[in-house]
């Protein structure tokens, strides 16, 4: 008796045109104990595709639950944004008027002084 294997797309048809005499041939047992050998290889095939299905199932749980955070903080990005757009223009005006008062100083304080010892 030979052991079933797939190297072969004919092994997986059963009375089809490309089998030849001698497989019609063969007793009935014999047809039975391949028949027997494809099922268990097609429970192990279905088996195999429904861990794999599992796993992939997992998987996009996963991704679902991360795309939902990331969603989550994107939500939040234009009240963040409003938020440091103002830091910054607050940061701004207050180094400007610091600089400005500054300039200021120099131009009342020591822009005489300098004209004072340059004349």
């Amino acid at each position: 008796m030979q052991r079933y294997t797939t190297k072969h797309d004919d092994d997986l048809r059963l009375g089809s045109e490309s089998m030849d005499d001698s497989l019609r041939s063969r007793p009935l047992r014999e047809c039975l104990a391949v028949l027997n050998e494809r099922i268990h290889h097609l429970g192990a095939s279905v088996r195999d595709l429904g861990g794999r299905l599992a796993f992939a199932d997992e998987n996009i749980a996963d991704a679902r639950r991360r795309l939902a955070v990331i969603e989550e903080r994107v939500s939040h990005t234009a009240t963040k944004s409003w938020v440091l757009g103002c830091a910054a223009a607050l940061l701004v005006a207050t180094l400007g008027g610091t600089l400005g008062g500054f300039w200021w100083i120099v131009q009342q304080y020591i822009g005489p002084l300098l004209r004072a010892s340059a004349g």
